[in-house]
């Protein structure tokens, strides 16, 4: 699954446009407006991936890629508002209570602080999966049909890319950084090696979530039972 989301922009048709037009997108993202573009790009590679292209899409149809981007921001937002809420309560609650108990009020604020970080977690391993079910549908709705992929969820295969991804975006922020801290070049250079790592990303969520819902498909309501993710 890395080696072929290596390949998988490189070996695309235009590849050299597309890297192109994406690190100019993520340089001008502080306007706002290429960054949501940039977001409908890779909903677009998650659809495509999902569906079994093997080919990266071109830049096209920019007014569809705004509008998706725009849709997945605002997917991404709510799913946010759960652990945002959670550090509120509990954090902000924990402070509160200081004030008359400082053990309480800290018991509380520990306590908090890990919830937000299970339900972080929760809802970064859940966001993907909610995306390219969007991606599929083409319906924000979906993404919040829990029971519908919650079998892809629980797969193995799933498990393992959402882990192969974010080791991708470990090491792909450690090496922007480091290009990054040569003053303008490496600003620029980094860009493109952002927007590189970003597809690869996206492709193994649409990889990982395609093959899990063909073992959901082939394997039935037995999937959950079968293939655990753990």
């Amino acid at each position: 699954m890395f080696n072929e989301s290596v390949q998988y922009l490189k070996d695309s048709d235009d590849a050299v446009t597309k890297v192109l037009v994406g690190g100019l997108l993520v340089i001008f993202s502080f306007l706002i407006i290429p960054a949501i573009v940039l977001e409908g790009y890779m909903i677009r590679v998650l659809r495509e991936v999902s569906e079994g292209d093997t080919e990266a899409p071109m830049f096209d149809e920019w007014t569809e890629l705004f509008v998706d981007g725009l849709k997945a921001l605002v997917i991404t937002f709510i799913y946010l508002l759960v652990p945002t809420v959670i550090a509120f309560v509990f954090i902000g609650g924990g402070a509160a209570l200081a004030n008359n108990s400082t053990f309480v009020g800290g018991f509380v604020a520990v306590v908090g602080s890990v919830l937000t970080f299970l339900a972080g977690i929760a809802v970064w391993y859940t966001l993907p999966a909610a995306l390219v079910r969007f991606a599929e549908k083409n319906t924000m709705g979906s993404a919040f049909e829990y029971e519908s992929y919650l079998p892809i969820l629980r797969d193995r295969d799933y498990a393992t890319g959402w882990l192969i991804a974010l080791a991708v975006v470990v090491v792909a922020g450690v090496v922007v950084s480091a290009i990054a801290a040569v003053p303008i070049v490496g600003w620029v250079v980094g860009a493109f090696v952002a927007f590189y790592a970003h597809v690869m990303v996206a492709f193994i969520y649409g990889t990982a979530y395609a093959e899990a819902d063909e073992h959901r498909l082939r394997e039935g309501p037995e999937v959950e039972e079968g293939r655990p993710a753990v």
